[in-house]
């Protein structure tokens, strides 16, 4: 059976270059040309990743990522003992340098962050682990 998750949220908190303003840059989604226009994705894998909230976030040194996933059926890598199934996956997040965060959390909240800039990494990774699709960045700096 083929699954199609059409919407995902992720969630990060991110924070701004100037008091009351967050800067947010984005990656073109996976899937997309340089001008971010969808491509017919069906049968590869995909996502988008995007701030929610950017400036209120921002002030409460926060940030909240929003996911979509296309083209995959989200699951504990676990329940398929760690094996590579076609037409599963989860998610990997990554705050900067920091280790990385594997979760089928399709909403992810970081906060207290450190004044200066930030990049947040989704990757789509496999059961294994292994990536099924490009990596999308957001990053925000926290004034």
């Amino acid at each position: 059976m083929n699954y199609r998750i059409t919407a995902a949220a992720l969630v990060l908190c991110l924070y701004v270059c100037s008091p009351g303003k967050a800067l947010a840059q984005t990656t073109p989604p996976a899937g997309a040309d340089d001008a971010g226009n969808a491509k017919d994705m069906r049968s590869e894998p995909s996502l988008t990743v995007k701030l929610i909230d950017a400036d209120q976030k921002a002030l409460k040194k926060s940030a909240t990522v929003s996911v979509q996933v296309r083209g995959i059926k989200i699951v504990d890598p676990a329940s398929a003992k760690e094996k590579p199934v076609k037409g599963q996956g989860h998610l990997h997040y990554r705050l900067d340098s920091g280790p990385v965060i594997a979760t089928t959390a399709t909403k992810l909240s970081f906060h207290e962050l450190t004044s200066g800039p930030h990049s947040f990494v989704v990757t789509l990774a496999g059961n294994d682990d292994l990536p099924l699709a490009p990596s999308q960045t957001v990053s925000v700096t926290i004034p």
